[in-house]
């Protein structure tokens, strides 16, 4: 896999937020899809779903951008991978040891990294500044 793209890029492809017009034009541009984990899944749909719980969409709503994403596994942008539980987060505490006491940087942002690690991604796309900075330091290229 060329690409990793965490929820806090992937979400705005759905919702509408700050980074929508950034993320949708950067998905444009890509030559390989992008590989979505569970873990990815799950942030999505709870995005989804929050996004129930704050007024902004509704049940109708979240089931209709579930088929879009749906729609972009099939259509070949999106990829389901599955990784190896216990070596996802065997790299995540490896990473935690070298970020953490600096970035404080949280599990899931870890988890994200080190699926991108071991997909041996090239370019790595986060909205989050402190997974944007362990995935640096990890060499990966950090966009946008």
């Amino acid at each position: 896999m060329k690409y990793y793209a965490d929820s806090t890029f992937l979400t705005p492809l759905f919702l509408e937020e700050s980074g929508t017009r950034q993320a949708e034009s950067i998905v444009q541009t890509l030559e390989a899809p992008l590989p979505l984990i569970p873990l990815t899944l799950l942030e999505l749909r709870n995005a989804f779903n929050a996004g129930i719980a704050r007024g902004r969409i509704t049940a109708a709503d979240r089931d209709a951008l579930w088929r879009q994403v749906d729609a972009q596994i099939r259509s070949g942008a999106f990829a389901e991978v599955s990784l190896p539980t216990a070596e996802l987060h065997r790299k995540a505490l490896e990473l935690s040891d070298r970020y953490t006491p600096q970035l404080a940087t949280r599990s899931l942002e870890l988890l994200h990294v080190a699926a991108a690690l071991l997909l041996e991604a090239k370019v790595f796309f986060s909205f989050d500044a402190r997974q944007r900075a362990a995935a640096a330091g990890e060499g990966l290229k950090v966009k946008p």
